[in-house]
């Protein structure tokens, strides 16, 4: 009785780890490298149903856009920093922080254009559909930043 169930046990941990290895493995042809380097495209083909035309076409540009992206996301926290810095150092309304105060909002303005230039680009990949869908989604995340201020608050 023992050893039925000890074969039983093996049988199914076997048979677990089998689906397993196929699931990844077709996974992975399914994905491809694109979604394996960028992950966060997983959602965009298939929620929007992008054809495969479609979906190397925003593929390269988030590509593009990424370089971008990540300097300016830099530059926003290092403008956070400076500013919060100012602000708990003298306690009052400085020149040097009246000065960081504007490249702070400088340096969002910039971040905002950049952002809504590339939702628009890849928009227009996109048909009528699709990109409304995208750009309901897309578009609270180029117009507010509070969700990359309290990021850099809730990091420290």
């Amino acid at each position: 009785m023992r050893k039925g169930i000890i074969v039983l046990i093996l049988a199914l941990l076997a048979g677990v780890t089998a689906f397993c290895l196929m699931r990844s493995h077709k996974m992975a042809v399914i994905r491809g490298p694109l979604l394996d380097a960028m992950p966060e495209l997983a959602w965009v083909r298939t929620e929007l149903k992008l054809t495969d035309e479609q979906f190397a076409k925003v593929s390269e540009l988030h590509a593009a856009y990424r370089p971008k992206c990540k300097e300016l996301c830099r530059s926003i926290s290092d403008a956070h920093e400076k500013m919060e810095g100012l602000a708990r150092k003298d306690r009052n309304l400085t020149p040097e922080l009246e000065e960081a105060l504007r490249e702070h909002a400088r340096i969002h303005v910039e971040s905002q254009q950049a952002m809504l230039k590339h939702l628009y680009e890849t928009a227009a990949v996109l048909d009528h559909n699709q990109a409304s869908r995208y750009l309901e989604a897309m578009l609270p995340y180029a117009l507010d930043f509070s969700h990359s201020e309290s990021a850099n608050l809730h990091s420290r």
